[in-house]
């Protein structure tokens, strides 16, 4: 019974402080041509390798060498990867970074969970889309994933933590102008005339 009572507290000790954390999304691009919706696809791609939707939800170029086989392995390692604590439903904080890449166009998104007090997580997930801009929209070349094995320890700036620790600004609601009424116009009537006797 003491090792039952043992082990529920320190679980909820452990799920206590847990929740004294930020999900978080680094953001890492040098696309100059289309950047929204290189940003949005590669939103998608992440949410293809979770399972959410399907791969035929995104443009692949003709150049693109992924097989179905690949996006399943690649699915397969972003899902255990993943951070357990990071949802997935768009709460998490976004935290843009600039870098250089003369040859492709690249989309970085890495989704992490960082706790309370500290600079510095493994907790994290990357995916990064490689996007051919030649037409009119992006097609994706390539996806890579990338973890704790591949790129080590994160490190954030404090410019960085203080996105992730100050309250999102509320926005502004302005108040709801009433749709502008025509007057109704009375029907005039004139006033009769009183007979005199």
């Amino acid at each position: 019974m003491k090792i039952l009572r043992t082990f529920l507290f320190v679980s909820a000790l452990f799920i206590f402080c847990q929740s004294f954390g930020q999900n978080f999304i680094l953001q890492e691009t040098n696309v100059k041509k289309n950047l929204t919706q290189c940003i949005n696809l590669a939103k998608k791609s992440a949410l293809v390798l979770l399972k959410k939707q399907t791969a035929y939800t995104i443009p692949f170029s003709t150049k693109c060498t992924l097989t179905a086989v690949a996006i399943t392995r690649l699915s397969e390692k972003f899902s255990v990867v993943f951070p357990k604590e990071n949802t997935g439903k768009g709460d998490e904080r976004v935290i843009e970074r600039p870098f250089a890449d003369e040859r492709n166009q690249i989309v970085k998104l890495m989704y992490g969970f960082m706790a309370k007090g500290q600079t510095t997580t493994t907790n994290f997930a990357q995916v990064i889309v490689y996007f051919d801009n030649s037409g009119t929209s992006p097609q994706i070349n390539d996806i890579q994933v990338k973890n704790k094995v591949d790129l080590g320890i994160i490190t954030l700036t404090s410019r960085e933590i203080l996105k992730l620790t100050e309250p999102e600004p509320k926005p502004v609601t302005k108040p709801v102008a009433k749709p502008a009424t025509k007057p109704v116009a009375k029907p005039t009537t004139k006033p009769s005339a009183k007979k005199k006797s």
